[in-house]
C-alpha cells in the first residue's frame, strides 16, 4: 500500500505536472495591531528611507512561514509574512518574518537559473507577487521616525 502511494506522489513530480511555485496574492491581508506592530520593527531595523511604503497582500495556500507576502517599495523587496500570536511580547516582532526577496539580487530568469536553492525566486514569480501586493494588498505607510519612536532599533547586546 505504501509503495503505491508513493508511486501517485512521485508521478507528478516526475512528468513535471507540479507547479513550483503555487503560492500567491489573494487579497489585502486582514488589518490588524500586530501587522503594523511588526512592520514599526521592521522599518525601524532595516530601513533607511524617511518614508516606506509596505503592501501587505494575503496568500493562499496560507499557514506555515507565510500567511502574507509584504512588497516594500522602497527596496524592490518582498518579505515572507506569517502572523504572530497576539499575547507574544514586545520584542519578539522578528519571528513574524521568514525569508525576503530583493529584485535583482534573488531573482533569475528561469527556474533551471535557481540550480536548486531556496533563497532565490524567478523574475517572472516575484513581479506576479509584487503585482498582486500592489493591486490587491493594503497599504501601509511607515515614516522611519515613526518606526524609530514606537520600535526602538534592536541591537545585538540588548538580546544578552
Amino acid at each position: 500500500m505504501n509503495s503505491i502511494r508513493l508511486i501517485l506522489v512521485l508521478i507528478p513530480l516526475l512528468t513535471g505536472c507540479v507547479q513550483k511555485r503555487y503560492t500567491h496574492v489573494v487579497g489585502p491581508y486582514p488589518e490588524s495591531p500586530l501587522i503594523k506592530r511588526c512592520l514599526l520593527y521592521w522599518t525601524s531595523n532595516y530601513s533607511t528611507n524617511a518614508v516606506n511604503h509596505y503592501y501587505v497582500g494575503a496568500t493562499k495556500p496560507s499557514g506555515g512561514f507565510c500567511d502574507a507576502f509584504v512588497y516594500w517599495k522602497e527596496e524592490r523587496t518582498i518579505i515572507e509574512y506569517a502572523e504572530l500570536d497576539p499575547e507574544l511580547p514586545v520584542g519578539q516582532e522578528a519571528m513574524a518574518f521568514h525569508h525576503n526577496l530583493k529584485l535583482d539580487r534573488d531573482t533569475v530568469d528561469t527556474d533551471d537559473d535557481k540550480a536548486g536553492s531556496t533563497y532565490l525566486e524567478t523574475h517572472r514569480t516575484w513581479v506576479d507577487w509584487m503585482e498582486g501586493c500592489l493591486s490587491q494588498g493594503r497599504e501601509y505607510v511607515i515614516t522611519l521616525d515613526e518606526a524609530r519612536r514606537l520600535s526602538p532599533k534592536r541591537n545585538i547586546q540588548d538580546d544578552k
